[in-house]
């Protein structure tokens, strides 16, 4: 086989590795999350979020065989995607063993394997609706969430509610909380192409989390309030630009078309 098949393929069956790993320790990890309560816990409908852009990366894997998106695999994804799903199935493991330390090192190792892969990306746009939700919305939701895995699998490796919710690891709990909103909000407004679903998937976990902590814990639950309100804003003022831009490229067609027509009938 070529090399973009054996990377194609190598794509496929570690997706399946790191989700057979994941739904076989399903169980064990819920427990294992339960006995290591923090104050970055999000609840349990926030895991939606990821169960969404799993199936999606599961839907690139069967897309990526298609003919548009065989460049964005070959010099973007590259090799990054597959050794990134042995890195996650190596981190179920790491919290069945109980081994969070190790399984901080290799979710930051992951973090960094997605960003790259998505900035090399973005230099590739959407030529149809599939290639949009499959190859580049899937990407964007795990850029945005690979931060969020980073943080709470580092709280729940060092952290407890044993000092109450006025304690350090609330306030680290608050502080992370703003360095999620500043990426998110790097995502919705100011990185040199903005993406709206990086920043969409942060505010949705952020809110997840001040739902979960709820009024007991009133600093991390305001915080998460505050930041989730201001990355909607910036969410909206992101979509209101876009609007313009494309009334205005709208606009240009139309212009240029005239002009076309006159220059024709002279």
């Amino acid at each position: 086989m070529p090399p973009s098949a054996v990377l194609k393929s190598l794509n496929f069956v570690t997706y399946i590795v790191a989700v057979s790993t994941i739904a076989f320790f399903n169980e064990f990890i819920q427990k294992a999350l339960a006995d290591h309560p923090n104050y970055f816990t999000n609840s349990p409908v926030g895991f939606i979020i990821p169960a969404v852009n799993w199936f999606l990366l599961g839907g690139f894997t069967l897309v990526q065989w298609c003919d548009f998106a065989h460049e964005v695999v070959v010099e973007a994804i590259s090799w990054r995607l597959f050794v990134s799903n042995l890195v996650i199935a190596a981190w179920v493991i790491t919290w069945r063993l109980n081994w969070l330390v190790v399984g901080e090192i290799l979710l930051i190792i992951n973090a960094i394997l997605v960003w790259q892969l998505y900035m090399k990306m973005r230099n590739f746009t959407a030529t149809n609706l599939v290639d949009f939700a499959f190859v580049h919305v899937s990407f964007s939701l795990y850029t945005g969430l690979v931060w969020l895995d980073v943080f709470q699998n580092f709280f729940a490796a060092f952290t407890s509610k044993d000092g109450g919710p006025m304690s350090w690891a609330a306030f680290g709990a608050a502080f992370a909380i703003f360095l999620l909103l500043a990426i998110g909000n790097y995502h919705a407004e100011f990185s040199k192409d903005p993406d709206s679903w990086a920043g969409a998937a942060i505010a949705l976990m952020i809110l997840s989390i001040g739902i979960e902590q709820g009024d007991q814990v009133p600093l991390v639950h305001n915080t998460c309030l505050v930041s989730f309100g201001w990355l909607v804003g910036a969410l909206l003022r992101r979509s209101l630009c876009n609007m313009n831009l494309w009334r205005e490229r709208t606009l240009d067609d139309e212009l240029g078309e005239r002009a076309e027509r006159r220059h024709l009938l002279g």
